[in-house]
């Protein structure tokens, strides 16, 4: 190989490995540690009776179960920041339907962007995570992620490598087929990070009665997704128990 070649290839390099750490740390940052730790300070640094009082199991994660889920999750963003990386090249090369160009699409789009990603990533979410529950499917790609039988907000991308295919699909679906602004799709990663920190936080924060009127029924609590880490065969939505209802899967009761 020539000089010249040998220079090329290493400028390459160098720059594959600035975006992918670049992209790595925006990940990092915006679906990971913003909305865990945002949640690990408010229910568990600043613990109080208050917090306390809604804490759904009696048990509590162990120091290495923390160290676990941070661990697996570190991993798995290395694998989303490699995927991603591959989607902005294919966004640069004009292959999205990524839009930077606000007049492009009504001032209302963004909105219609943002709660059509949501409805489609639950109706996505529900079936694939399903899916990933049958037996032979469940050791090989989830099985990992039920090792927090307590989980904690770091659990939220406590991923085996596998599983981070099928959880990264729905979004090349939306870059790909729906038209979005990079801050519609950055805002709904942030809003989906804390959804899920929430969700593993092991703390419920809306009343009995709340979850029972007619306007939240259909909205997952945070009692639903912790029963789902014990009872393995229920509960498998993300933001709605919409899917749960229809098709059986639904349990709620407190977690004990």
């Amino acid at each position: 190989m020539s000089n010249g070649a040998a220079r090329g290839l290493l400028a390459m390099m160098e720059s594959f490995a600035i975006a992918y750490a670049t992209t790595f740390l925006v990940l990092l940052a915006v679906t990971y540690v913003l909305p865990a730790g945002l949640f690990h300070w408010l229910l568990f640094t600043r613990r109080s009776n208050a917090t306390e009082s809604m804490r759904i199991q009696k048990r509590r994660a162990r120091p290495q179960d923390v160290r676990r889920e941070i661990r697996d999750s570190v991993i798995a963003l290395l694998f989303f920041s490699l995927y991603s990386l591959f989607l902005y090249n294919a966004f640069l090369a004009g292959k999205t339907a990524i839009y930077s160009d606000l007049s492009l699409y009504p001032w209302w789009w963004p909105i219609f962007g943002f709660v059509t990603m949501t409805v489609l990533h639950d109706a996505y979410f529900y079936a694939v995570h399903r899916l990933m529950h049958l037996r032979p499917i469940f050791r090989a790609i989830h099985a990992r992620h039920h090792r927090s039988l307590t989980p904690t907000p770091w659990s939220i991308l406590s991923f085996q490598p596998l599983e981070t295919v099928p959880q990264f699909c729905f979004f090349v679906l939306m870059i790909f087929f729906l038209p979005l602004h990079p801050a519609t799709l950055f805002v709904y990663l942030f809003f989906d990070g804390l959804v899920n920190a929430a969700g593993h936080s092991g703390h419920e924060f809306s009343p009995p009665e709340l979850r029972k009127h007619w306007l939240f029924k259909y909205l997952n609590a945070v009692t639903h997704h912790d029963l789902h880490h014990s009872r393995f065969h229920y509960n498998f939505g993300q933001y709605f128990n919409f899917w749960d209802r229809t098709f059986g899967t639904f349990l709620d009761r407190r977690a004990s």
